[in-house]
Parts: structure tokens; sequence; C-alpha cells
């Protein structure tokens, strides 16, 4: 939508001066009772909006990031020539209840977000400008509009805030009642009118940020000046604090780890460069936190003339909508913490890499993830608007897609991470049943196969933009030495499989993409493949995996791979190859190694994960960078999915037809769970007992299902099923 269409004849409004943060305050006179009330309001980078003192709804971090509009001068690292659509998020609240007859005043908190970013360049200049806000109050019949004459403007509190570095908030002789009729702003003068962003407007309709939970923090160690505290679990969100005397000034820190003295260790949130710093001067008697930005941390420093409250856990409000246990902790704990993970990770409508360092949706992270999200989470209509994000950052000529949505720089390479147009998309099809969702992505779909038939030489990948990332696995826990060419390709293959399988069922044609499938192929079998051992590259770092997995190979190559990690034991892969090993050995049929593999306890392993005391998942097999990275949860799909046994069919969408057969994993005693389809729940749970398996399956109406095992097959029926093996 257009911005009048949205906002009609409000104005944008932003301080005078450059702040990172402002308080802005409109006094609105009413002649009568507010029959009905309703504001629109978007502030840019994050809002928080009070009517009459009183905060109106519990949203935090609004509204969702998005790739606001254009921004002229990044002075990235690597050229950046394409061309990409923007938009604009707004909320609207109901406030009759807040309103009075006569006189009301409207106060709006705005801090800069991602949207004025001045202080984290990593990659190049990504701030898109002053932070600004901009509403309509619709009270009955009359309708209240932002512009300069009506607001006032004053820095307040704030003396710096910054989403990645921590805020400075001095409170000394600030009037803390400026959003009442008995307050106000002191300072506070005419803010300026600006032109609104050209860009595309629209409503926010994914899950808002909100405090989830709160926790109570627990001595580590007092240092004398300052004491170190701790929570149960690594989170994203911040420590509250008190301090009841006046002119005060508090000092915490977060980080996700701590040092053998037991002081705090930045260098998994930050390098020890960038950290999470929030810095108060109080005017006594009152609870203090941080306003425009969280923190990701397990740990936290306090000096000590203040003391903790307790941690708000903040990320978007996506339930959890599935439950696994079985007899091995490392799956239970692979579960839980992927679950904690991922939403540490949920903020704004976008999937991020980490909540600390970087914070950007890589679209690599995003799309490995997405089937696990999907089935674990409620996840929708949060997926629906980050789809939009990447479509935004898809190069309306080429067809490039960039490595992060919304884009903030970041490094990737052209199928592992561009691929997410067209991953993300088959998947929520399979999970949601969108039609009209997946048609309107499909040009964007195949518009990216068209940049990517331009990135070949040869029929193999092997470049993306010039100067620029062109990655292919990641993190593996030795250098990466499986050729990007081979990873690129082998993904690609399958995104093409699964653009045919939209095709289909859009009633589109895809025999060129068949095409593609056959000439690709036989260019990673001409370069890779040696036809006398049946191998890809000797299998470096799961490469008989990439192939096999997109169709490639042969029953040797297969063989070749149950051997390998039979006699391994542990993973020696990266994002991408962790998960495609544990799918080619499940699809094999050989799910007993698959588990054992998935459960390892060797040090290339989610159990030396759990040993060390992680409540989230490493970014590196060996813990040396973010504490606090989703992507190697992706592979938790199989606890549903093969453990659990709970597979769509084929050609089934939104879990409209269901094959139930569980892998009854030799070093499991018993596995149950549930996950939530469109059309409910579907629990399933076995166990062994006396050489036989007690397996029972709760099904909720509208799912046409089956239970598979050694061949045989037994329809089931809505309710409880239950069988002995």
């Amino acid at each position: 939508m257009e911005h009048r269409e949205i906002f009609s004849d409000a104005r944008w409004l932003s301080p005078k001066a450059s702040l990172d943060a402002a308080l802005f305050r409109a006094e609105i006179e009413l002649e009568s009772d507010a029959e009905n009330a309703e504001i629109t309001i978007s502030g840019l980078g994050y809002f928080i909006l009070y009517i009459n003192g009183q905060r109106v709804g519990e949203d935090e971090f609004v509204p969702a990031y998005s790739d606001y509009h254009d921004r002229p001068d990044m002075c990235l690292e690597y050229p950046l020539n394409d061309i990409w659509s923007h938009r604009i998020y707004a909320l609207k609240y109901d406030v009759k209840k807040y309103l009075n007859k006569g006189k009301n005043v409207i106060g709006i908190m705005v801090g800069g977000g991602m949207y004025h970013q001045n202080v984290r360049h990593s990659e190049g200049n990504v701030n898109y400008g002053e932070i600004k806000v901009c509403y309509k109050l619709c009270v009955n019949s009359e309708v209240f509009y932002s512009n300069r004459k009506s607001v006032k403007c004053s820095p307040g509190f704030f003396k710096k805030s910054n989403l990645y570095y921590g805020e400075t908030l001095d409170f000394t002789g600030f009037d803390r009642k400026w959003n009442t009729l008995e307050g106000e702003l002191a300072d506070g003068e005419e803010p300026l009118e600006i032109t609104a962003p050209k860009t595309e407007y629209y409503i926010q309709n994914c899950p808002t940020d909100k405090v989830i939970e709160t926790l109570k923090p627990e001595l580590v160690k007092d240092f004398g000046d300052y004491s170190v505290y701790r929570i149960e679990k690594n989170i994203s969100g911040y420590p509250v604090v008190r301090c009841d005397k006046a002119g005060e000034t508090i000092v915490m820190e977060c980080a996700e780890n701590l040092y053998d003295d037991l002081t705090l260790n930045n260098m998994s949130v930050g390098y020890n460069t960038q950290r999470q710093i929030e810095i108060i001067t109080t005017d006594g008697g009152e609870l203090f936190h941080p306003y425009f930005c969280w923190f990701g941390f397990r740990y936290f420093t306090l000096t000590n003339n203040a003391k903790p409250v307790e941690v708000r856990v903040i990320h978007a409000d996506v339930d959890v909508t599935s439950d696994f246990e079985c007899s091995d902790e490392t799956l239970n704990w692979y579960y839980k913490t992927f679950v904690n993970t991922q939403l540490s990770n949920m903020h704004g409508g976008v999937t991020s890499d980490c909540p600390h360092r970087e914070r950007l949706g890589y679209t690599g992270d995003g799309q490995l993830t997405c089937n696990a999200v999907m089935t674990e989470l409620a996840a929708e209509s949060f997926y629906r608007k980050w789809i939009a994000d990447i479509w935004d950052c898809q190069d309306k000529s080429t067809g490039h897609v960039q490595h992060t949505a919304p884009f903030a720089g970041g490094g990737g390479g052209p199928a592992g991470w561009g691929g997410a147009i067209i991953n993300v998309p088959y998947h929520y099809f399979r999970h949601y049943g969108n039609r009209d969702e997946l048609e309107a992505m499909f040009p964007s779909m195949e518009k990216f196969v068209e940049y990517m038939e331009s990135r070949c030489e040869d029929g193999l990948i092997v470049r993306e933009e010039k100067d620029g990332w062109c990655l292919g696995d990641w993190c593996a826990p030795e250098k990466i030495q499986i050729p990007e060419p081979l990873v690129n390709t082998t993904l690609f293959i399958t995104q093409l499989k699964n653009l045919i399988y939209c095709a289909k069922a859009l009633g589109k044609p895809y025999d060129r993409y068949e095409k593609l499938i056959a000439d690709h192929s036989e260019a990673v079998n001409r370069k890779y493949f040696d036809p006398s051992t049946g191998d890809f590259l000797n299998d470096i770092q799961g490469a008989n995996s990439f192939a096999v997995d997109c169709g490639l190979g042969d029953e040797r190559t297969v063989k070749n791979i149950i051997r390998k990690y039979g006699e391994k034991t542990e993973f020696d892969t990266g994002i991408f190859g962790t998960e495609l090993v544990l799918r080619v050995l499940y699809n094999a049929g050989a799910g007993d190694l698959a588990t054992s593999l998935l459960a390892n306890k060797g040090e290339v392993s989610f159990e030396h994960m759990r040993q060390a005391g992680a409540t989230t998942l490493w970014e590196n097999w060996n813990g040396e960078a973010s504490h606090s990275h989703p992507m190697f949860g992706a592979s938790t799909e199989f606890l549903f999915e093969e453990i659990l046994g709970i597979k769509q069919a084929d050609t089934s969408v939104r879990y409209d037809k269901v094959v139930i057969s569980p892998v009854f994993a030799e070093c499991l005693r018993y596995a149950k769970g549930k996950i939530t389809t469109p059309h409910g729940e579907i629990s399933v749970s076995w166990k062994k007992e006396n050489g036989k398996i007690k397996v029972g399956i709760t099904l909720c109406e509208g799912i046409n299902a089956v239970f598979c095992h050694k061949g045989q097959k037994n329809n089931l029926s809505a309710g409880t099923n239950e069988f002995t093996i």
C-alpha cells in the first residue's frame, strides 16, 4: 500500500538533531468519551506507545524488522548493484480504554533498532537514516495526525542507544510523568517534518516480540565492586535491576560464557570488541532495564550498587507445538536446546543467525532449519513474513538473492543461501498448503533458476557475484575441503526438484527443469564421481551424501556412506552436510546408524555441547564462536520424521495424508512425542518390552493416515490406535 492508504495526512517526524532514541509527546482534546478509538502507528526502528501514562499493549521491538527503503551509500566490502523492493510495517491498536473525555497525552518512545544503525559497520554502512515516527489516531468521528505543530520531541533520558552495543540512560532530573497530563517534556522542541520514506507500507500481521517468561538470576561470585550472575539457560532478553538511591551509576554487561576465574567472557558475543553493556544513572526507587535492545546471554555482571530483580526472556510470541522424549539424554537435550536456540533467534519476523554478534536473517541458516521450525513451532505467520523479506531481497532484474533478508550485509553462497527463495516457500507450502502464496512466489523462484544458470561453467555452479562470496558448506569441524561447486550444484539440483513439486501443484510446466537436473547431474558425475569406487571425492566431508541426496551415485555410494560413518561414529560435516548425511542414512534404511550418529558421544557431536553445559546450540562444533546459532538444529526434524516416523505422503500438503513408520533404533528403548498440524495433533509413542514393541498413535480428525512397518500397512482412525510388534 501507499503511505496515504495507511496514514492519510499524518506526517513523519524526526528530531532536529541526530539521536539514537527520543521521546515524542502530543496532547489531544476529546469532546466526549471514546466510543471507538484506533491508532495506526510506526516508529523506526522501534517504538513504545503510551497514552495517559499507560503503556499500550505488550509488544516489544516493533514494528517488524524489514528492508525499509533504499540506502544509496552502503559502502560494502564487496560490489552490490542489485535493485530490490522495500517495505515498512505499521501496527494498529484499539486504544479506547486508554482515552478520557477532555485532555489526553500521547507519549511515544522511539529507538534506532536495525533502522538507525550507525555504530556497527562490520561490512559497510547499513544505516537507513534518522529515527522517526508517524501515527494516525481515529477517535469517534475525529482524526488526529502526527505533525510538527502538535508534537514535542526530546532526547529524554537516552544518552546512547544501540541494538548491538547497549544503552546509556541518565534519569537525573528526568520527569517520569512525561507521558501524562501531570508531567511534561521540559526540554521538548518542535520536531522536523520529513518526507515519507519511498516504500511499500503494510500493517504488521506476524507475531510481535513479547516478554515470554521471567527467570531468577543466581549469584555466581561477588568481586567487590561488582558481582557475576547467571540464569538457567542462554536466552535473548535483558536483566531488570533495582537501585533505590538516586545519582548512582549502574553498569551491567551480558555474555554467554565465563572464564575459569568466573569473570565475563565476551568472545562468543562479539570477540571482546562488540560488547553488550547497559549504563544507567538512577533517580531512586525504580526498576531499570534496557528499552531498545535485547541481549543474547546466560551470564551478566552488575555493579554492587544495584540488585538484580529478574531476567526477561524476549522473543517472537510463537508457541511451541511439539514435544519429544526418548531414552537417550543427548536427543532429549538436542530437541529442547534447538527450540530454545531457535526462539532466541526469532525477532521482528526474522529468523536470525544469533541474538548478539550479528542478529541477521541469514538465508542459509533460515532455509536449512525452516522444515524443523515449521514442524516444531506455530510458525505459519512468522514465515509468511520472512518469505516476503526474501522476496524483497531478490534482484528484480537478475534474480540474485542476498545472503541476509532483510539485507544487512553478510556472507554466503549461491545455493545454500540464495536457494532459500525456493526451499522456504516449498516447505511452507508442504506444511500449510497455502496455494495462493506459492503462486505469488513462483515467478521469483523461476527467476532464481535463471540467475543460477548464469553462474555456471561446464554445468557446475562456480561463482556468484564478482568479487563477492561463494561459500559451499560451512562450519565443518576441520577446514572446509569439500569443493564449493560440488556443494552448490548438488544443492541446486535438489532445489530444482522442489521447484518441480511446486510447479506440479500449481499446474505449471516443468520440463525445462527436468532437463536442467539431467544436465547438472551429468556435470557433477563427470567432475567428481569415481566409477571405480562409487565415491565422490572419496566422500570428503559428506560429499557422497550431497550427491546421493540429489539422486546421484549408485548402490556402492550408499554402502560407502554406511561403512564410513559406521566406522567413524561421529560427524565430519558442516551445516548442510550434517543434515544430508543423516537424511541419506535414514532414507537408505540405515536408521540404527543414523540415530546412533545423531546421538553419538564423540568429540564432534551434540553430546559434546551438552557435556560442556550448553543450553543453546553452538555455531561451531568446538564452541569457539557464537553459542546461540540454530543452524545445526535442522536435524531435529528427524526426531519427528524418523524416530517417531511422522511423515507426509509424497503428494500431501497440510498433513492431509500421513505415513507413520517409526525407526525403532537399537540404541533407544522408547520414544514419544507429538507435532501439531493444521488439522490438529498427531502423537506417537513406542516402547520396547520383553522382545516386543508397543506402539500408540493418536490422531486428530481430518487426517488420512497409515501405519507402516516392514512392508505392512494398517489404516489408522481418529483417536487412539495401538499396536504390538
